[in-house]
Parts: C-alpha cells; sequence; structure tokens
C-alpha cells in the first residue's frame, strides 16, 4: 500500500475507533481484589488478557487505567503480520507501547523469543502487559503456553477482562467486535489468577473457563440478560 494512502487509512481508523469508545457509556465490573493489580498498587501490575475478537475495544481498558494512575506505563503484545502493524500505528498516539513477536512456525523466525524477553523485563519492571493469548490467529479462545510461562517466571497475576458494547462482527477467523458509537458497553474483569509450579500443569482451563466466563457475562449484560 502507498504510504500516503496507508497513513491516510490509519488516521481514519483512529479517529473512528476513538469516536466510537469515547462515544460509548460504558460500566466495569471490578472485583475488588483486582482494583489494585490493574492500576499497579504496591508495585504489583497485572498481565491483562482478553481474547483477540475484543481487541478493538481494548483502548477502553488502558484509558481507564491511566484515568486512575497516570504514571502507568502499558506494554502490549502485537503481532508482525501486516494487521499487526497497522494495530500498531493506530494505538501508537495512546500512550501505548508495543512489543511484536508471535509464535515461531518452523524455522521462520516470528520474534517470539525476543518479544517474550521483553515482556519479562516489562512486567518484572512493574508496568502493565496486555495480551490477546488466542492471537494472533488463533485457534479461536484457546490459550498459547507463553502466557503461563511469563507468568510463572515473572511472579504476576494474571486478569481475564471481557468486554462487549454496541457493535458489529467483522468477517475474521474471531469474528472481531467493530465497536458502533452512542451505544452501551460493558467492561467485566476476573479475579487476579496465579500460576505456580504446583499448578501450572492445569490452570489453563481455569484461566480459559474464567476468561470465557467474563467474555459471556459483558454480552449477557449488554443483552439485558442475567449472567
Amino acid at each position: 500500500m502507498h504510504k500516503l494512502l496507508r497513513s491516510i487509512l490509519i488516521k481514519i481508523l483512529r479517529s473512528y475507533l476513538e469516536f466510537a469508545l469515547k462515544t460509548t457509556r460504558w460500566q466495569l465490573d471490578i472485583p475488588a481484589a483486582t482494583k489494585p493489580f490493574l492500576t499497579c498498587e504496591h508495585n504489583q501490575p497485572a498481565l491483562i488478557i482478553f481474547w483477540h475478537e475484543t481487541i478493538l475495544l481494548s483502548p477502553q481498558l488502558w484509558w481507564w487505567a491511566l484515568l486512575k494512575n497516570p504514571n502507568l506505563q502499558i506494554y502490549a503484545l502485537i503481532s508482525r503480520n501486516r494487521d499487526g502493524r497497522l494495530i500498531m500505528d493506530v494505538v501508537k498516539p495512546w500512550k501505548v507501547r508495543v512489543i511484536q513477536g508471535s509464535s515461531n512456525k518452523g524455522n521462520i523466525d516470528k520474534g517470539g523469543a525476543a518479544a517474550f524477553r521483553e515482556l519479562l523485563k516489562h512486567t518484572r519492571d512493574g508496568h502493565l502487559v496486555a495480551i490477546t493469548p488466542d492471537g494472533p490467529r488463533g485457534p479461536k479462545h484457546t490459550i498459547h503456553s507463553g502466557l503461563l510461562k511469563l507468568a510463572l517466571l515473572s511472579k504476576r497475576r494474571i486478569v481475564p477482562v471481557g468486554a462487549y458494547c454496541r457493535a458489529i462482527r467483522v468477517n475474521s477467523w474471531d469474528k472481531m467486535i467493530l465497536p458502533l458509537p452512542f451505544g452501551r458497553g460493558y467492561i467485566v474483569y476476573a479475579d487476579p489468577i496465579e500460576v505456580t509450579k504446583e499448578n501450572y500443569e492445569h490452570i489453563k482451563n481455569c484461566i480459559t473457563s474464567s476468561l470465557n466466563e467474563v467474555t459471556q457475562k459483558a454480552q449477557s449484560l449488554y443483552l439485558g440478560k442475567t449472567p
């Protein structure tokens, strides 16, 4: 794509996304035990995770966190592919620091090892890290093992997050949620989850269940149903 056309596209996408998210009336459901991990109280930042389908709603998560603590630094893991680079350029002005990399395939280096080391450093330094554990290409709603390793080595808690709002679904592998302006939205946080050597072999199912639960609860709240 021509650089000028790409620049125009990025500005349009950024303006639209910001407009849609900021005209949405958001309600947050945050357990008391979770809140300190989202604002890095006591130097204990969270590893925030959400399914890839909600990635376009994620700026609302860090806008809220920055309001609570303007000194926060937030790092998001994004793939090196074309879509990842586009997302990186869209969120660049929003104080989101992007780390590019995804799991290597065969002998092809996709920056996974380097990205992991960088994430580990930043979370140990006390910064928030946001990850889509089924990204960048799925399988949908399947957690990759790198998240567990990162949580174990960094000794940081995982906080699953679900989000939903007035939106349409994009025809992509994850049925990505594209927010529409002037609607309602819900963000639901789970209790923090600790990964240890003792629970390492079975904790993935617990994390998956928790992430599915908050995702379904956010959608149920939007639809006016009792979760």
